[in-house]
């Protein structure tokens, strides 16, 4: 049988077009198993509408879900963008405070990158970075100002607030290339970068940053009104005060104050109120502004325990990192920005790396559930709350996902991460949420904070090595494309970013990984990690967005199976040599309908065989790098 998959592979691709004695042998094994295999083909059914007995072998073979069958559209005033930061593109400041933390040698994958401080040239070359936004159809460009490029000498010296006025009108001609390109601006005032003299000062541990930064904030805003669209004030804040002051893992690292973890609550308490008092100073400048939209961008994930020892630590986290800072601005936003990379399986005072879970480059478990699971969790807590609507214009904010994205420089898992999550976020829409764009993380590959280089979030390619940087759109480019011009997600959309995925698996493909075992420091150099057999597709879908009903992914009816088998719209994949002990394994989906809040479950008739003597055991003639010819489809032996 597997001898039959890796000829029947190679035939397909082209491999044995010189050998034409396996090339019969090959058919004709092909043949014989088609007889025996095809009715699993059922399972590629996606919508309750296309549904086949897998007894019947020839409606088997004739039955396919619609391409045009939507899984989820989005309304004509939701919007798609593409989000960066300006420590993450912007060529190196005078001052720059991450490029001196690099040059100390305590930034991962730099020193062996090729004219690392140029980072992407966006200072001098926004245009190229600016027409690959635009070329996706995105309707909203977020980017950011660096505080250090602005104020370069401290206040004390150089005076408050902005200091170079011809960066100031640089950063408004870079807004108005946006605009000019039919893209809506979104502007982060603070995004992880002090400027190095505020570095060297324990910067948000001293009282008069705040007053430093409230004035720098004013006087952009004031440049800038009338090219924004939405204010972003502070980027994860909590993230940044844990990495900068308790973990140490930021500049000024380890020579920073040693009782600065303990002060966590206090720091965190200025950003708030340094966001209260720039959302009052806007607001009661409303004859300023026209079309006021101010907000923070908060990251959140979905944490889990790794074990019993662990589920305090979880606890603590949730208590004070989830909504502890959203509490601190609430009566304070004209929407709430929401910034989601996957799951964290806390352990001891880390991050566990698990062999059987499938993560980014970087290190973050993928996880589009915690996406929808962390959106009603906001829902619930707020919408009933008096206090969550705006002190000002008394409206309640509008989500906004500010940040979601995955470094992949295989780009296997790209293109099915953005469909589960957006079909994450169609769902918890129809569950009251109020979400009204989406931005995807991001255009290029660029500098990751402390990771360096390394991890590859970019929808394009960059060679670092070429003079100008060479662009190279990788396929989820085109994929995003289409998402954000049309607005929708297809059954066949879903399906063949799944084949992608199960493609790697199933060929036993490895991808660079840049994230140490212990869960914490980047790599200079990646290790090649095996995709992980684990279905972590969206489940919480309730219904087809044309009215049909739709049919969840299958799952093993024996919840203990479900760790040991993975089951796609391919085929069945199984962990273990012996499968679990099962030769054939029971399978059921749930149908959801419109206007039905209680979903039918569907078991299917014939269990699947699982070939125990496999070391990764699949259905060889639905598996996607073994898929059936046109003929076979339609006409069928």
């Amino acid at each position: 049988h597997k001898l039959t998959a890796i000829l029947s592979f190679k035939l397909r691709s082209g491999a044995l077009q010189k050998a034409p004695a396996l090339h019969s042998l090959a058919m004709l094994r092909y043949a014989l198993l088609l007889q025996l295999l095809v009715p699993s083909r059922a399972l590629r059914s996606e919508t309750a509408g296309d549904a086949a007995p897998l007894s019947d072998l020839s409606s088997s073979i004739a039955v396919g879900p619609s391409p045009d069958s939507v899984l989820a559209s989005f309304p004509k005033d939701f919007f798609f963008g593409l989000a960066t930061a300006a420590a993450h593109v912007e060529e190196a400041a005078h001052g720059d405070s991450w490029v001196r933390f690099a040059k100390q040698g305590q930034v991962a994958a730099y020193k062996n990158q090729v004219n690392p401080d140029v980072r992407l040239k966006f200072w001098s070359e926004p245009e190229v970075e600016i027409d690959l936004a635009a070329a996706t159809g995105v309707t909203v460009f977020r980017l950011g100002v660096e505080w250090g490029r602005l104020v370069p000498k401290h206040p004390k010296e150089g005076g408050m607030g902005v200091q170079d006025q011809e960066a100031l009108k640089r950063y408004k001609e870079i807004c108005q290339m946006v605009r000019a390109r039919g893209m809506k601006v979104m502007l982060t005032l603070f995004h992880h970068a002090l400027p190095s003299w505020s570095v060297d000062e324990d910067g948000w541990l001293q009282d008069e940053t705040e007053e430093y930064w409230q004035t720098f904030a004013r006087d952009v805003a004031l440049e800038l009104k009338d090219e924004v669209d939405y204010w972003v004030t502070f980027n994860e804040p909590h993230v940044f005060v844990l990495l900068t002051y308790c973990a140490q893992l930021w500049p000024p690292g380890k020579q920073s104050h040693s009782g600065a973890c303990p002060s966590y609550v206090n720091t965190i308490r200025k950003m708030e109120h340094a966001h209260r008092e720039f959302y009052l100073w806007a607001h009661e400048s409303s004859n300023t502004f026209t079309n006021l939209q101010v907000g923070v961008a908060h990251n959140v994930a979905y944490n889990e325990a790794h074990n019993f020892w662990d589920v305090p630590v979880r606890f603590f986290t949730e208590r004070l990192l989830k909504m502890g800072f959203s509490d601190g601005v609430k009566g304070h936003l004209d929407f709430f920005g929401i910034n989601y990379y996957g799951k964290e399986v806390i352990s001891g005072g880390g991050v566990a790396i698990l062999d059987d879970l499938e993560y980014s480059d970087s290190g973050r478990s993928v996880y589009p559930q915690g996406l929808y699971d962390v959106l009603m969790q906001f829902h619930n807590r707020y919408d009933s709350d008096s206090n969550w609507p705006s002190v000002k214009t008394k409206q309640v904010p509008s989500i906004i996902i500010t940040e979601n994205g995955i470094s992949d420089a295989s780009d296997v898992l790209r293109p099915a991460y953005i469909t589960e999550h957006l079909l994450a976020i169609r769902e918890a829409m129809r569950q009251g949420a109020k979400i009204i764009g989406y931005i995807h993380w991001t255009i290029s590959d660029n500098w990751e904070w402390a990771d360096g280089y390394c991890p590859k979030f970019g929808l394009v390619d960059v060679n670092r090595s070429s003079p100008n940087l060479t662009r190279t759109p990788r396929d989820s480019y085109a994929y995003y494309t289409k998402i954000a011009k049309s607005k929708k997600v297809t059954v066949e959309d879903r399906q063949d970013c799944w084949d992608k995925v199960q493609r790697a698996v199933w060929t036993d493909a490895k991808r660079p990984f840049c994230r140490s075992d212990d869960g914490v420091n980047g790599l200079d150099e990646p290790v090649m990690r095996p995709f992980a057999l684990d279905d972590w597709r969206f489940q919480g879908l309730s219904y087809a967005e044309n009215g049909n009903c739709y049919f969840t992914p299958w799952v093993p009816v024996d919840e203990e199976l479900t760790s040991q088998i993975s089951v796609s719209a391919d085929g069945l994949s199984c962990r273990s040599l012996d499968c679990g002990d099962r030769s054939r394994v029971e399978l059921r989906r749930f149908q959801r309908c419109p206007n039905s809040t209680v979903p039918i479950i569907e078991t299917n008739p014939r269990p699947v065989n699982c070939l125990s003597h496999w070391e990764r055991c699949t259905n060889l003639l639905t598996h996607p790098a073994l898929p059936l010819a046109p003929a076979m489809t339609h006409s069928g032996w």
